[in-house]
């Protein structure tokens, strides 16, 4: 099949399963939810097939023209080139899993359609995005992903925890888009285009290359909110309140890792200093992400904060292949802990758990009752801490042994600061997780009120795809020889002609393997420990900094417009109403009047002169004898 035609049939085809099941409507809520699925399916069989077409060719890039500004036609294209192609599978894929544990997580929604049709206008959003070469482009797609997410994670409306997250989420991004949005014009003006792939063969070119790092800098803006990333972090635990579903795609494949995705197109932009900026960013949110996640009693905001923690790994790794791999790694094993979390949620709330079912100081012994999850559960906990033989150790390890590359051949103490820091994630990460398996699997049950024997693993529509992606979180999936990072096929597949690797640093591997084996023993040791602190967030800042003086600024231009606008407004009114009452007078007694008086004497000297027209013939004589006295009199005096 035609290469262009593939493309806009995975295009075209998530469209389309947003707009049939809302047109299907909720009468057809079980066949919007199957036709979603088949949609989805069809959808990654076609990039399956784009990827074995295209993977390695010469020119990944299709062109079209789109439209005439004065002379200059503007045109957008689309990528076919290796993360093009494996971002369309892993975004397919991961909607695909996700579609199917929702038909039984979901079973009960009677909006079911509306569901389904929002997940599919996700993944049409961020196929967008990963396909276009064009900033601009890939803007308009940006803002519809936000848009996505604005509808999913408010889907339960009726919820006013629901709606203040969604907007939260919602305007948080805005704000990292503005400076998305200016960086787009900053790289047209010293570009000409916006067309990302020719940026780092035309910076010769450009007159001004002081202002090169700026757009680079001010493009990361997207990424910071998109990412969620310091200081733009505050939307990500509260977008919890959307369905457990919607968390393993916006976490794993879609709205979360965009950010990433933009900064390794946009990192030739970047100079060392800039990139030290960027990497300190994401340096700050994994360990910002990582202490979080300890003090969390919500089962899926450990995992949020945790999110935030590994994207912020991602980010530490500037977008490059390293980061990349990590995306693909963390992709499988944060849907499988997000997915798995929904399968517990799923039980507990029809065992009688009600609101409590996300509390993980209510639950407890639940490996005893859903066996199936918990293997799942440790499996992927596991990768996320970077335990030897798992994926996460693999991908993880690669960013630490790049930026410790780095920082050698630059002789730079902030990347060897971050890469101290990247250590301390690490044992973090291992230790909330251990907390977390802990609290949620061992011990005994600790709610009372809900009947434990009635707590099961669900059907198959649960636990085949937390089992899929519990299996592709194990380091054999990627190489023979889970240890060594530099084996894995994932390298030759970006770049077999220049493969991006940081040579070989056994002491990396065995550290963090050390660090990791601790967290979890600290862990352990810890297990039975409540932490009451509350870890203040930026939300309070925000409240002081921003939020509160605008709030006393939109009193204060309320009551001024409310005592002094309004009052100025009222009393103007007033005198035009008596202006207008003065002219209404004037004209009813002038310039109405006069005509009017006009008429009335015209009116009476017609009505006297018809009286002598009465038909009678003395009336007549009399007229014409009082007319003959009245010639004579005139004649007499005249004379």
């Amino acid at each position: 099949m035609n290469p262009s035609t593939l493309i806009w049939l995975i295009l075209l085809t998530p469209l389309a399963g947003f707009i049939m099941p809302i047109l299907l409507g909720k009468k057809y809520n079980a066949l919007a939810a199957w036709l979603s699925i088949a949609l989805t399916g069809l959808n990654l069989i076609f990039s399956i097939i784009l990827l074995r077409q295209n993977l390695h060719v010469a020119n990944p890039h299709l062109v079209f023209n789109w439209f005439l500004l004065g002379k200059e036609t503007y045109s957008f294209g689309f990528l076919t080139d290796s993360l093009t192609l494996m971002m369309l599978v892993l975004v397919n894929f991961i909607a695909l899993l996700v579609q199917i544990f929702s038909l039984e997580y979901m079973e009960e929604e009677p909006d079911q359609y509306r569901y389904v049709g929002f997940l599919s206008l996700f993944v049409f959003s961020m196929l967008g995005i990963v396909l276009t070469d064009n900033l601009l482009v890939m803007y308009a797609f940006w803002e519809l992903v936000g848009l996505s997410s604005y509808l999913l994670i408010g889907f339960w409306y009726q919820k006013p925890e629901a709606v203040n997250a969604s907007k939260k989420a919602f305007l948080v991004n805005r704000v990292g888009d503005v400076g998305f949005l200016l960086g787009i014009f900053l790289a047209y003006y010293l570009f000409g285009h916006s067309n990302f792939l020719s940026f780092s063969s035309e910076m010769a070119n450009v007159p001004d290359t002081s202002l090169i790092p700026v757009a680079g800098l001010l493009l990361f803006c997207g990424c910071v909110g998109k990412s969620a990333q310091f200081p733009l972090h505050t939307w990500l635990p509260d977008a919890m309140e959307g369905p457990t579903p919607v968390s393993a795609l916006i976490h794993a494949a879609t709205m979360v890792v965009a950010g990433v995705y933009l900064l390794a197109r946009i990192h030739p932009l970047l100079g060392f200093d800039e990139s030290v900026i960027v990497a300190s960013v994401g340096c700050i949110t994994m360990l910002m992400g990582s202490v979080y996640a300890i003090f969390q009693t919500d089962i899926k905001k450990t995992l949020a904060y945790s999110t935030i923690s590994q994207v912020g790994l991602m980010v530490v790794g500037l977008g490059s292949d390293a980061s990349i791999f990590h995306l693909l790694t963390h992709a499988f094993f944060k849907a499988g802990l997000f997915l798995s979390a929904g399968s517990i949620i799923h039980a507990l709330h029809h065992a009688g758990h009600g609101f409590d079912a996300q509390d993980m100081r209510l639950m407890g012994g639940l490996r005893k009752r859903m066996p199936f999850t918990f293997v799942c559960y440790i499996v992927c906990s596991l990768a996320l801490a970077g335990i030897p033989f798992f994926s996460g150790f693999l991908s993880k390890d690669s960013i630490l042994a790049q930026v410790i590359a780095q920082a050698e051949q630059h002789q730079s103490m902030a990347l060897h600061l971050i890469s101290v820091v990247f250590f301390i994630g690490i044992l973090l990460s291992a230790f909330y997780m251990t907390r977390q398996v802990w609290m949620v699997f061992f011990g005994e049950f600790r709610n009372e009120k809900a009947d434990v024997f009635a707590i099961h693993e669900g059907s198959w529509k649960i636990t085949f795809p937390i089992g899929l992606l519990a299996i592709l979180s194990i380091g054999f999936i990627f190489t023979f020889n889970p240890l060594n990072a530099e084996s894995t096929w994932f390298w030759e597949f970006m770049k077999p002609e220049m493969v991006e690797k940081s040579g070989e640093n056994h002491w990396v591997a065995y550290l963090s393997t050390a660090l990791a084996v601790a967290g979890i023993a600290l862990g352990y040791l810890s297990r039975n420990k409540v932490f009451d602190f509350t870890v203040p967030t930026l939300d309070a800042l925000y409240q002081k900094a921003f939020v509160n003086p605008v709030l006393k600024a939109s009193d204060l231009l309320q009551g001024l417009d409310k005592d002094y606008l309004d009052r100025f407004v009222n009393v103007f009114a007033k005198l035009q109403v008596l202006i207008a009452s003065m002219i209404a007078w004037f004209d009813a007694k002038f310039i109405d009047g006069i005509p009017n008086t006009m008429a009335f004497f015209a009116g009476l000297i017609g009505k006297v002169t018809r009286s002598v027209q009465a038909g009678k013939v003395q009336l007549y004589v009399a007229m014409s004898f009082l007319g003959l006295i009245a010639l004579v009199i005139f004649i007499v005096f005249s004379s």
